[in-house]
């Protein structure tokens, strides 16, 4: 039976080539992709329109075997999104991987995932190490891939498809 994930998308100014790369890896590897947003319609920092299959809070961990969240800038509109949260602590409660690339892991720091865990996270800014610190991770930004048990982390768009290649590992697949 293949493997079936979810690939959260913010609902405007997700990184386009954070989600057609790796979408294009999983579909190849025979994985089942959904998306989910707050929307209906996610729409790309570059113009790419995703027509999402199910809203956030129908999805649940049950119905999959792993989440990966799509980074951009959009990305932060989860920061204190509850629900978000629930879904991918219930993934890990669970014991399914999750993943999170660019931006994106910033939400895993601010929701308390990556305490005590190695991390990676785009940081131009200096955003993700400053958050790293306050929240308790092992900041790794310059790595561009960091699996730490069943969660993934990337850097950014050059990422994409090495996050892709090990969030499939990671599916055991």
């Amino acid at each position: 039976m293949s493997k079936k994930i979810l690939l959260l998308l913010a609902s405007k100014n997700f990184r386009d080539i954070e989600y057609i790369v790796p979408r294009a890896f999983f579909e190849r590897a025979g994985i089942v992709v959904h998306t989910t947003s707050t929307t209906t319609e996610s729409i790309g920092r570059f113009g790419f329109v995703v027509q999402n299959d199910l809203a956030l809070k129908d999805a649940h961990a049950t119905n999959y075997d792993g989440i990966y969240f799509v980074g951009g800038a959009g990305s932060l509109e989860y920061l204190y999104n509850t629900v978000a949260k629930n879904l991918f602590t219930s993934f890990l409660v669970s014991k399914k991987p999750i993943a999170a690339i660019c931006a994106a892991p910033r939400n895993f720091l601010t929701w308390g995932l990556l305490t005590n865990k190695n991390a990676s996270g785009w940081n131009e800014d200096g955003a993700f190490s400053v958050l790293a610190k306050k929240h308790g991770a092992i900041d790794q930004a310059t790595a561009t891939v960091v699996v730490d048990g069943l969660i993934l982390t990337a850097n950014g768009p050059e990422a994409s498809e090495e996050s892709a290649l090990a969030f499939i590992e990671l599916l055991d697949l």
